[in-house]
């Protein structure tokens, strides 16, 4: 017999506008002790006004308790979330526990197959009408330098050039049999601040970061393009970062575990990618780092402020 849906949840909801602009903040923090017929649908941050988007959903029947608590600032999203259920001896449908996290920092990626471009509109765009043919019948497939594929990301509307290599995706999914028990814990932080060129001028780059040559002065968009390199990178003070960071606990003592993973980094051309399932008992316990750009100096607090 189905059981009847009791649900206890504490929710605390705290909109916290300070007067700096990069004070201004959104916490969420939510405790849920359930039992019976759960289904829940869930998303904190939106993409790159946030650095990611974490999307959830809770479906079946059985026994849950959950915990998460969560952030959001502008270019920056941090959540702490754990569940541990018990589905239901008599379910028709096993608890299940699927969680997504996409990720705005863009993915390593290779210039896109010759025969995908237009070529015309290209050789136009740079009014040099040779430059096309010539030039991606010498970079075709080849790995994309991360400064040129942020000069494609900003100006590339003639013709798609780029061609990502992962999803920069994670993904987990968590379902347990009748009467059998499930977990997942994830802590991350993601973070995607703007950069240079989405500012007017430097004084307005505090939140932001460019590229500069060996003399400290900044590439414009096409300098960044055209030059064979950059000697450095710098953030304003303000700038959130981009990186990405999680701890993850994935377990069931009896049902079935996927995981899809698809993340890449133009910075240091590391590749990372799995697709798995496993159909019994399963504890996977990991930690992943991608750190890109740090953030600047005011981003970070003093350590003695978080006492």
């Amino acid at each position: 017999m189905k059981k009847t849906l009791a649900l206890a949840v504490a929710v605390i909801f705290v909109l916290a506008f300070a007067a700096p602009v990069f004070a201004q903040s959104i916490t969420w923090d939510t405790v849920y002790e359930m039992d019976g017929n759960i289904d829940i649908e869930k998303q904190v941050g939106h993409l790159c006004n946030t650095g990611a988007e974490f999307k959830q959903t809770i479906k079946g029947e059985g026994e849950m308790s959950k915990v998460i608590d969560t952030a959001q600032v502008a270019g920056k999203l941090t959540v702490s979330d754990s569940q541990d259920w018990v589905t239901a001896a008599d379910a028709v449908r096993n608890l299940t526990v699927t969680s997504v996290i996409e990720l705005c920092a863009p993915a390593k990626s290779e210039f896109a197959d010759f025969d995908d471009i237009d070529l015309d509109a290209l050789a136009e765009w740079v009014n040099d009408p040779d430059f096309g043919e010539d030039f991606y019948e010498n970079h075709e497939g080849q790995v994309i330098p991360v400064h040129w594929l942020y000069w494609y990301d900003q100006f590339n509307d003639p013709y798609d050039a780029v061609n990502p290599l992962t999803d920069q995706i994670w993904a987990v999914q968590v379902s347990a049999d009748p009467g059998f028990s499930g977990g997942l814990t994830q802590d991350f932080e993601a973070a995607y601040g703007p950069w240079r060129s989405h500012h007017s001028g430097l004084n307005d780059a505090d939140d932001s970061w460019w590229f500069v040559d060996d003399d400290g002065e900044v590439f414009a968009p096409n300098g960044a393009y055209w030059a064979g390199g950059f000697d450095d990178v710098k953030v304003g003070d303000d700038y959130v970062g981009n990186y990405f960071n999680i701890d993850q606990m994935a377990r069931t003592s009896q049902g079935t575990t996927k995981r899809y993973i698809s993340i890449s980094s133009p910075w240091s051309h590391a590749y990372l990618m799995e697709d798995m399932e496993v159909v019994g008992m399963t504890e996977i316990t990991e930690s992943f780092s991608m750190d890109n750009i740090a953030p600047g100096a005011e981003a970070v607090p003093n350590w003695w402020a978080l006492f």
